[in-house]
């Protein structure tokens, strides 16, 4: 018996077509594959554009806020950053910036405070002198940082010290509700971000400030913050000079 020959086939003649349902699986794999791809696009898009917009922020807060011992920290929060910045305004924000004792002095200045402020050992202390029967008597006021309600940076001082070898009670001489320092702080961010905390880290002073509804457009963001009560100015009625 002679063995049965293969089927011949020409040159052009293909084999048997892939069945429907095969074709429909690998056009879903493709566009599988295409999404997933533009999708990780997107996403390195949308991480980049986050991170360039908290970059630009930072440099911003250091350029207005005074002093060289400057750090800022940025973080916008929300799940595409494509989308805030499409529908013009950043859902939430958080800030956290640092003020040297370089920074809080020239504030304190520029408010119209005497006597130069200063951080040392975690606390924030004002140096002045006062003349008593004569002489002249170097002291140094304690103060806290606290923030009001008008958007003022507030440093309340809480206690007194005379320089060494003097046994004056200073109490009996200085006011200390009137050596306190207020100075407005919203100024120092845009009207949108406002300040929600300060306290005394190490040789700086930490604000922690949040945003909702942070406009995208340049000329809104560049709108500083007011403090209410700007008549009082900028340096607040509780700066006035001991007197003796």
């Amino acid at each position: 018996m002679m063995a049965s020959r293969p089927p011949r086939q020409y040159i052009g003649q293909t084999g048997p077509k892939p069945s429907v349902g095969r074709r429909i699986a690998k056009a879903v794999v493709g566009l599988v594959i295409a999404v997933a791809m533009l999708a990780g696009a997107a996403v390195l898009i949308d991480m980049g554009l986050r991170d360039f917009a908290e970059t630009r922020a930072e440099a911003e807060i250091k350029r207005r806020v005074p002093g060289s011992a400057v750090e800022a920290d940025v973080t916008i929060h929300g799940f595409s950053m494509l989308q805030q910045v499409v529908q013009g305004e950043l859902d939430d924000v958080d800030v956290t910036f640092t003020l040297g004792e370089e920074g809080l002095d020239r504030l304190a200045d520029n408010a119209g405070f005497t006597g130069a402020v200063r951080i040392d050992g975690g606390a924030i202390a004002l140096d002045n002198e006062i003349e008593v029967l004569g002489a002249v008597i170097p002291f140094s006021v304690d103060l806290e940082p606290s923030l009001d309600d008008d958007g003022y940076l507030v440093l309340t001082a809480v206690g007194i010290t005379a320089a060494e070898d003097v046994t004056v009670d200073l109490t009996r001489f200085v006011d200390l509700a009137s050596v306190g320092v207020r100075v407005c702080s919203a100024s120092l961010l845009p009207e949108s971000i406002v300040l929600t905390g300060v306290s005394v880290d190490g040789d700086t002073v930490r604000f922690t400030a949040h945003g909702a509804g942070v406009p995208t457009d340049l000329d809104a963001l560049g709108t500083r913050g007011e403090c209410a009560s700007e008549g009082a100015g900028e340096a607040g009625e509780e700066g006035a000079e001991p007197s003796a």
